[in-house]
């Protein structure tokens, strides 16, 4: 294995992690932190976080849409049953590694399981 592929085969994946974390960190933006009046996520954040995921996935969502949508969904129903709405902005708020620390395993899996439904369509 040279170094090329070596290096391919230690990123392939982790771009996934990086978008999601923007994606979700600009729905406070989105959305206006000021309108928090609580914690709790509406059926209507939900849906922004889900769009943007989608819009944000670009050659990903076109190539696989069906794919992307239910790893959008995965990712945003993991994020929001773990965190309110109110304690995402906290975290929106660090820095990009202390973001991944605990956002990661939060949607591990649904990144997970969407590059292995992924490789078998390849």
């Amino acid at each position: 294995m040279n170094i090329r592929t070596k290096r391919k085969n230690i990123m392939s994946g982790k771009h996934w992690v990086i978008v999601l974390i923007i994606i979700i960190s600009g729905f406070g933006i989105y959305n206006g932190m000021s309108d928090l009046k609580t914690g709790n996520w509406t059926p209507e954040n939900k849906q922004i976080l889900i769009e943007k995921c989608i819009s944000d996935s670009k050659d990903m969502a076109e190539k696989y849409p069906e794919l992307t949508q239910k790893y959008c969904e995965c990712s945003t129903n993991h994020i929001q049953a773990e965190f309110t709405q109110t304690e995402y902005i906290k975290i929106s708020k660090k820095p990009l590694d202390k973001q991944m620390k605990i956002l990661m395993p939060v949607f591990e899996n649904c990144l997970t399981e969407y590059q292995h439904e992924i490789k078998k369509l390849n």
